[in-house]
């Protein structure tokens, strides 16, 4: 039995701690791999999830934060909500934790994330983390606005806003020099995106406000820089996409990415891709449009010879894990990184300091790094490197 001196003894050591929050979306990023574009419609994700069509990877993302930090655990005691949202994970780490709250049903929902939040400023926390994505973002900021720092745990689909760190282990790092003292803050853009225009293929973002970050340079993932809508950026990708198209050969399955540069190679074929979703080209013909990871996986159980055409994200420099999580680890690891076709604009690189990936898969994201050709015209390749 635990006497009145213990009790005593472990509420002084509790004060001493960080009084941190911490916040799951336990749906968050399941919309990638099944190819719906996000995850913010949250019937038809837990829909999904439970006909087995979904797979939940934002506790795993989660895990990978903590993990980071569990060398200084006895430092820090998280304020939570039950269950998924926080409470199993934590328990299961063996961290110091309050449960400060229940979501109001078995399947949390986005009012869940501000309610929580909401008792977090009323606890006055040093810091909150979420782990999420834009619509999760959006949620926080909803809530917090620029009251308190927050730190934003990669685990969405798209992640078009600045504040995400680049990864879970970086978002470590982040919070273990902020726990020490070593960081400023600043502000930084949250993105609201319209998911039902994104599955329709339109891209419709707007500044949902700012958020206040414990800044590490190097360590945030930035806006996304869309490709301009310019007469030389319609050319420079019409001539990527003529010499990808020349380059192609007979009998292999080529697997075209989601964004402009990957559709010019389409349109070049005068083949009608979807601009957002992974399509699949077979002897100059579009053989299967908006693939999910399952329906990419039957295809390459099919035909002998593959490759993947992605493009890069301009500024952010990612390759893989931001809006097209259909490319999963196993999907390119059948594939094979020797088959990976890199296709940029130079004035998309001009942008873009490094590459990146991010593929939920810590040794695959090894595997990848180093360097690599991009196609940046008929004649022309840059080699970059893909960094940690």
């Amino acid at each position: 039995m635990t006497t009145t001196q213990e009790k005593v003894e472990e509420k002084i050591a509790i004060t001493e701690r960080l009084l941190v929050g911490f916040v799951i979306n336990p749906i968050a990023g399941v919309g990638g791999r099944i190819g719906f574009k996000g995850s913010d419609d949250e019937k038809i994700i837990w829909n999904k999830i439970e006909i087995g069509e979904g797979v939940k990877v934002a506790n795993d993302r989660a895990k990978r934060f903590l993990t980071t930090i569990n060398d200084i655990k006895d430092k820090i005691h998280f304020l939570c909500f039950n269950g998924e949202m926080g409470e199993s994970l934590l328990e299961e780490m063996d961290f110091s934790l309050e449960v400060i709250g229940t979501s109001k049903d078995v399947r949390p929902t986005r009012e869940d994330t501000k309610t929580v939040c909401s008792k977090l400023l009323e606890r006055q926390v040093s810091l909150i983390i979420f782990v999420g994505g834009d619509g999760t973002a959006c949620d926080v900021h909803d809530v917090v606005k620029d009251k308190i720092p927050v730190l934003a745990v990669p685990s969405g689909v798209k992640m078009h806003s600045a504040c995400f760190a680049l990864n879970p282990e970086i978002a470590g790092l982040i919070f273990k020099q902020f726990q020490d003292g070593q960081l400023n803050l600043m502000h930084s853009e949250v993105m609201d995106i319209d998911e039902e225009a994104f599955r329709n293929g339109r891209v419709s973002a707007e500044l949902r406000g700012m958020v206040v970050i414990p800044y590490l340079k190097a360590a945030f993932q930035g806006g996304k820089a869309a490709s301009p809508s310019t007469f030389d950026e319609k050319h420079d990708q019409r001539v990527i996409a003529q010499r990808v198209t020349e380059d192609m050969l007979k009998d292999t399955l080529y697997l075209l990415g989601s964004g402009s540069t990957c559709k010019a190679v389409a349109d070049f074929m005068k083949l009608n891709k979807t601009l957002l979703g992974i399509d699949a080209i077979y002897n100059r013909s579009l053989i299967s449009e908006d693939l999910n990871e399952q329906q990419i996986l039957e295809l390459l159980n099919k035909y002998q010879k593959a490759k993947i055409i992605v493009t890069v994200i301009g500024n952010q420099g990612f390759v893989f894990g931001r809006g097209n999580q259909q490319f999963s680890p196993n999907v390119i690891r059948k594939v094979g990184s020797d088959n990976i076709i890199l296709i940029a604009t130079v004035s998309k690189l001009e942008k873009t300091e490094k590459l990146r990936v991010d593929t939920g898969d810590l040794e695959l994201d090894k595997e990848l790094q180093g360097f690599v050709r991009v196609i940046t015209s008929y004649h022309e390749d840059i080699m970059m490197r893909i960094v940690e």
